[in-house]
């Protein structure tokens, strides 16, 4: 009896993982598709034209480090393109982050501390190194 009721358990789980991979993934394509297309008709770029993308004077890239990370929300609010292809990024990047959250619910509500642990530390070097790329 105990088997079936850690299989449901198991498999609500999966499903979490599967939604929140999904979701991240869709959001963040969206995003990043929602703000090229306002970068592409701002900049009159229709049809793209490669030269424009890759030179290191354009508008569109981003090598000049104008997309700041503080600067996002209010970049989004704006609807400025990078701030929004921005946040399409930190939305994959935060994806995975959110699997280990979801498997720390679950090794807790399984009462599993050995994995408690491990996911903490796991999610503690996740922000640790986001705090010290950013």
């Amino acid at each position: 009896m105990q088997e079936d009721s850690e299989s449901g358990v198991d498999l609500k789980f999966d499903r979490y993982v599967s939604i929140a991979l999904r979701a991240g993934v869709i959001l963040s394509i969206s995003l990043v598709i929602l703000g090229s297309s306002i970068v592409m008709i701002h900049n009159g770029i229709i049809p793209v034209q490669s030269g424009v993308l890759t030179s290191v004077d354009s508008n569109v890239n981003t090598n000049s480090g104008s997309v700041h990370l503080s600067d996002i929300a209010v970049g989004v609010m704006h609807l400025s393109g990078m701030y929004i292809i921005a946040l399409g990024l930190w939305v994959l990047i935060f994806t995975p982050i959110a699997i280990v959250v979801i498997a720390l619910v679950n090794f807790a509500f399984r009462g599993n501390r050995l994995y408690v642990v491990m996911s903490s530390i796991v999610l503690f070097n996740l922000f640790f190194a986001l705090v010290l790329i950013s």
